[in-house]
């Protein structure tokens, strides 16, 4: 009898307490919440207990962190809904939160099991690989530390602008196929709709070999014959170029003058020709173009400079000239009217052709000058008569040539008759 009384005893609580559960409880829609930083987030509760008819009365109700501090009070405006809304999240926020409530006929606390563990991220940016390399793959990706529900979207962005190049985006990641020098930037992420909470920026620091390798030419002076010039050797590099060579072309063959980022030397015909420079850094190198350095002569500089000077000579010589001739002629023509040329055609039956006489006149010197009525007398004569060829009588021999030239003396001698000096006859 008093088994049959314990056992109707038990059946009956087990009966209250499946009633107490079925109507008095706490429930949530998700048990782990993760959020950004800086965000707000809502945690779901819903809780139930008997009202109406049974007559039973919500006194308090409130959130627990970790069961053990009271985080918020709970008005029970809201009935059913107990879900708890947090802004401006940090990282003391993570921990597990409890919903737990009392009645009228339920003094216990009546709280979930497990409650809903919130977690606190980041978005990162993480690169692979490490270091960009000029014309290999880079992969960008948005990592959290909790994965956020709701598969959220993910924005990049380059120098804090919204990225719009045609790279590939997929999920969280951005990859750069090929990476190059226009890709140089900044990196960050964000999720759509926290477009504010944007991740911290990684910078992609592209690396690659040298180039745009040029040379430029310094010269103490007009880059004469043993004046100073310096060549310097620059390039774009990152790294930055650790070892620069210069070379000079001979011909065919390129012959090593000397290391670093710039050198001097004067400049000789050793020296002239074609230089060109090598920039090195630890992804390759790359080479200048050739530039000429070419010595001017030192008289090249004389001859430009004497080159009017030289001008104005050639003009006075030709002034001088001129004015000579000049006076040549006119001291010529003065010569032509001082003597008299006679030319005289005699045609008679003793057959005379031709005769020339020539008289000179009297010279202007005082102390030589005669005042006689002969001072128009022949100096010179030549005659030349000629036979007719019809004329065969050896009797009519004729002068054939005659030169008679004549002497004035001092006017001393002449003061009598003038004397014959030469005469010559030749009969033909």
């Amino acid at each position: 009898m008093l088994l049959k009384v314990i056992s109707v005893l038990l059946a009956h609580c087990l009966l209250c307490f499946t009633d107490v559960q079925l109507q008095w409880n706490v429930t949530h829609s998700s048990k782990r919440v993760c959020a950004l930083k800086r965000s707000s987030v809502v945690l779901p509760c819903t809780y139930y207990y008997p009202r109406g008819n049974q007559g039973d009365t919500y006194l308090e109700g409130g959130w627990y962190k970790n069961r053990s501090v009271k985080f918020r009070e709970h008005s029970n405006s809201n009935y059913p809904d107990c879900s708890l809304e947090i802004e401006n999240l940090s990282e003391e926020h993570s921990g597990v939160y409890h919903f737990q409530f009392t009645t009228t006929h339920h003094r216990t606390s009546i709280a979930d099991k497990s409650g809903i563990e919130l977690l606190i991220t980041v978005l990162q940016v993480k690169m692979t690989p490490d270091t960009a390399i000029e014309g290999e793959i880079v992969t960008l990706t948005c990592n959290t530390t909790s994965s956020l529900g709701n598969n959220p979207t993910f924005i990049w962005y380059k120098n804090g602008q919204p990225l719009t190049s045609n790279h590939t985006t997929r999920d969280n990641k951005l990859q750069l196929n090929p990476v190059s020098s226009e890709d140089y930037g900044s990196y960050s992420c964000a999720v759509r709709g926290h477009e504010s909470l944007s991740s911290t920026a990684v910078f992609l620091n592209l690396t690659y070999k040298p180039k745009n390798v040029s040379v430029s030419i310094s010269a103490s002076g007009d880059m004469g014959e043993g004046d100073t010039v310096t060549l310097t050797c620059s390039s774009d590099a990152n790294p930055p170029v650790h070892n620069y060579t210069w070379y000079m072309k001979t011909g065919a063959e390129s012959l090593v003058r000397g290391t670093g980022e710039s050198i001097s030397f004067n400049v000789t015909s050793d020296t002239s020709g074609l230089y060109y420079c090598q920039a090195q850094n630890e992804l390759g190198c790359q080479t200048s173009t050739e530039v000429v350095v070419q010595g001017m002569k030192q008289d090249s500089g004389d001859v430009t400079v004497t080159l009017p000077a030289i001008t104005t000579t050639f003009l006075i010589l030709a002034v001088l000239i001129i004015l000579g001739i000049v006076h040549f002629r006119k001291k010529n023509g003065r010569m032509t009217s001082g003597t008299r040329t006679r030319n005289v055609d005699i045609q008679s039956d003793s057959g005379l052709l031709y005769a020339t006489v020539a008289t000179r006149a009297a010279t202007s010197d005082p102390t030589q000058r005669v005042a006689t009525r002969d001072q128009d007398d022949v100096q010179y004569a030549s005659v030349q008569i000629k036979r007719p060829k019809t004329q065969t009588t050896p009797q009519e021999d004729s002068v054939t040539y005659a030169s008679v030239q004549f002497h004035r003396g001092s006017a001393d001698t002449r003061a009598g008759n003038d004397s014959v000096i030469y005469s010559g006859v030749n009969q033909l």
